[in-house]
């Protein structure tokens, strides 16, 4: 390694300590300054909590003192002012930068029960699994990563509470007790975390309360499906309060086994998070966060779209058929139960320490956080009984990372900034275990292991000056070393051969950087405009690897973004037009290529495109003309092209050997050529609460989305997605208390089938089918 992890990982504990635990008590003379000032994130949870729980909102203190951090944050002039948007976020409206926020009860409302749900609440935003692993990747504007053998850096960082999470795995856990999620696109970390091309996914689950509150929630819905769902949050003492929550998922199997008719796909997963939180003074609070997944479940199927070598199956009609068997040899090799369907066993915990010190002048937060998974997965993707593409999956990851950052927090200064360091660490352990027995060409189990280490140090800095009270200018820079060993790389092919390929390094060592203007020439609107250089650091392919050449490091990406847009609010806060335009200079793209080896096939391979050009535009429309009635539209357009790719034409390399029994490589050259990006996203809803009678509310809401044809790879339309347009509905009866609530729904309405993913196997093509109409109903209390 290039530098001594366990040095800086002890040097930035040690600083920690000091700045924490070593500053003196507040002074008497500045108590009552003290008891009047409290964080941001603080007044934000409490915010939110009120709004959820109506009850504490109706004991307030008489005469409450107005914090100091109340009257500087917009969100708290919004409502003191009585002008708080029906729309919320306020807050962001004053920031010059893209971002979809979707809120707790939107989350409710859309029946948001997997990560991958989120997809159709932002525009541009794609969120898909890798395969029919339990793998997720994402993507925004057309930027994005198909990490198909988990050990790269993704494009587009997910975030839970301030944490980055690396690894898909981990970020495709259940998602439940959630406050919020933002979507910000474009190159990111110039104020915290890691740098990144893409953008951000920033999840934010529920903060303990400083009064007691309870809840609980029972989903029922077609295919046996039940989710339910419980927290209890509290005070432990006065400076102590905690919050407990889980959620299990059974059933929900909506594939048909095509040998027999069984149905496919049965959830068997749960989950658990624990927060303490501690205030020991008015200026510090420390957050104790522990999480424990586990995913039991049947796997995700996958259909039959063409076999391009050997007849095995005909094209399915039906994208909901799959099917599956595994040979005994394969079953004992891996070791598991003989007739054994398809599977999940997937554990993944955390835990992690977020402290905030405020010093008056500036604040101090620190996120140390440990990540574990173990994942087990067995899936035939050849959807068949034959062992043409049968595989067993295990990886065994860990990440640790640590976070400090210095930001001002005068509210009354015309300059803001923050500076700051990150570091990770990721260690991993993999094998990939494929029956291809029945292929013509290889004839065998094949079995890759690999080892690989990876360590990242990053520094940021990012400062805002108002030049004039409406004139606002922002710059900001970021530097990233990352080290990444992949080691002990062996591939066995049971019978034929043993390869063994040694040991590899790559290193990566980038600057980025942004600047912005941001100018309100009237209060409810903001032009903002910025220009941000990012990069992603260079990787390996770790899959079934054959010859040397698959282990040729993938380079760094860099990515130069221009974006201008407006946030307006109109008519008393009746009605929000939000619009960003966005053009993409993207040099080293990187992509999931193919190869063809001689006498073996076509496999995957991490590629860098030498150029490509991503642009479009964002919409956001919401509107209130008549209390209780919301509308909200999202537009998403975009266009991408490559310059100077030459890749694989799967399907002419496949016809080829199919007459000569030799695969020889057929390349397309896709210059100029459409990325393939989906055009356009569209999402909507409609919403209207009506008082029905004393302490009851009743709400009919529908809402809808739309994504236009996506090519998963260049230059083949076997691998492309066609378009699908989803429509759900509800209707649900609260109290105005917030405490009962009972809901009726159905999603996909219309039962349009459509596709997740498109990939090739060994011999074929295959699809993962998205979920066809659930109707349901959902209880909810909450105390």
């Amino acid at each position: 390694m290039t530098y001594n992890g366990t040095s800086y990982v002890l040097g930035f504990t040690a600083v920690s300590v000091a700045l924490f635990a070593g500053l003196p008590s507040a002074r008497a003379a500045q108590s009552q300054q003290l008891s009047n000032e409290a964080s941001y994130s603080s007044q934000k949870n409490a915010h939110l909590r009120d709004a959820r729980h109506p009850t504490d909102r109706a004991r307030p203190p008489a005469k409450a003192p107005r914090s100091a951090a109340q009257a500087k944050d917009p969100e708290y002039i919004q409502v003191n002012g009585q002008q708080r948007s029906p729309f919320g976020n306020s807050a962001r409206q004053l920031v010059g930068v893209s971002e979809t926020h979707i809120d707790e009860q939107t989350i409710a409302l859309h029946h948001v029960v997997s990560v991958r749900d989120l997809q159709s609440l932002a525009p541009n935003l794609s969120i898909q699994p890798q395969g029919s692993t339990t793998n997720v990747n994402f993507y925004l504007r057309g930027v994005g990563f198909k990490d198909f053998t988990s050990n790269n850096t993704p494009s587009v960082m997910p975030y839970i509470d301030g944490v980055a999470v690396p690894l898909g795995y981990m970020a495709g856990a259940s998602i439940f007790d959630v406050q919020g999620v933002d979507v910000v696109p474009g190159p990111a970390g110039y104020t915290h975390g890691q740098t990144v091309t893409g953008g951000e996914v920033n999840i934010v689950t529920n903060a303990p309360t400083s009064t007691f509150h309870a809840g609980a929630s029972q989903d029922i819905a077609s295919y046996n499906r039940l989710i339910s769902t419980a927290y209890l949050s509290g005070p432990i003492s006065s400076t102590l309060s905690y919050r407990i929550a889980g959620t299990t998922q059974h059933g929900g199997g909506f594939q048909i086994n095509r040998y027999g008719g069984a149905d496919f796909g049965n959830a068997d997963k749960g989950a658990l998070r624990g927060k303490l939180l501690w205030r020991p003074d008015e200026r510090t609070d420390i957050t104790f966060t522990g999480s424990w997944s586990q995913d039991n479940s049947e796997g995700l199927g996958t259909y039959n779209i063409e076999d391009l070598v050997s007849p095995i199956l005909p094209p399915d009609r039906n994208n909901l058929m799959t099917g599956w068997g595994f040979r005994k040899e394969f079953t004992q090799l891996i070791g598991v139960r003989n007739g054994s369907k398809p599977f999940n066993n997937d554990t993944v915990w955390s835990a992690n320490i977020t402290a905030n010190r405020d010093f008056g002048w500036a604040k101090l937060t620190s996120i140390t956080a440990f990540q574990q998974m173990y994942i087990h997965n067995l899936n035939d993707d050849d959807s068949s009984n034959s062992a043409s593409y049968d595989f067993y999956y295990t990886n065994n990851s860990n990440v640790f990372s640590h976070e400090m950052r210095l930001s001002s927090t005068n509210k009354n200064s015309p300059l803001d900034w923050v500076v700051g360091m990150y570091y990770d660490k990721t260690t991993t352990k993999a094998s990939l275990y494929n029956d291809f027995s029945a292929s013509p060409t290889r004839p065998y189990i094949s079995d890759t292991r690999y080892s690989q280490n990876q360590e990242a140090f990053s520094q940021f800095a990012h400062a805002g000056y108002f030049v004039l009270k409406n004139l606002k200018l922002t710059a900001g820079v970021s530097h990233e070393s990352d080290d990444r060993e992949l080691l002990n790389m062996t591939t066995q092919h049971y019978g034929y051969s043993d390869n063994n390929y040694g040991n590899h390094g790559a290193l990566t060592n980038e600057f980025a950087g942004m600047g912005g203007i941001e100018y309100r020439p009237l209060r409810h609107l903001l032009l903002f405009g910025n220009i941000r250089k990012g990069f992603k650091p260079g990787g390996f392919t770790a899959n079934n690897t054959v010859i040397a050449a698959q282990l040729t490091p993938i380079k760094p990406e860099s990515l130069l973004a221009y974006e201008a847009g407006l946030k307006t609010d109109f008519f008393r806060n009746r009605l929000r037009f939000n619009w960003t335009g966005f053009w993409y200079d993207y040099h080293g793209q990187q992509i999931k290529g193919q190869e063809v080896v001689a006498g073996y096939g076509i496999v995957g391979q991490y590629i860098n495109v030498p150029k490509s050009t991503i642009w479009g535009t964002e919409v956001e429309i919401d509107a209130n003309p008549i209390p209780g009635l919301i509308l909200s539209q999202h537009v998403g357009y975009e266009r991408g092209n490559y310059h100077g790719l030459r890749f694989i034409d799967s399907a002419a390399t496949y016809a080829t050997f199919a007459k000569t029994g030799v695969y020889t490589a057929s390349y397309d050259s896709l210059n100029r050529v459409d990325a393939g990006i989906p055009k356009l996203t569209l999402n909507g809803s409609a919403s209207y609460k009506i008082n029905i009678f004393r302490g009851w509310n009743l709400t009919p809401e529908v809402d809808y989305s739309y994504r236009g044809s996506e090519l998963d790879y260049p230059g083949n339309n076997i691998y492309r997605l066609p378009a699908y347009f989803l429509m759900n509905a509800s209707l649900t009866m609260a109290s105005n208390s917030g405490r009962w609530l009972v809901s009726a729904y159905a999603s996909n309405i219309l039962d349009r089938h459509y596709d997740l993913s498109r990939e090739t196997g060994a011999d074929s093509f295959y699809g993962v089918p998205g979920a066809p109409r659930f109707i349901g109903g959902r209880m909810a209390f909450n105390y």
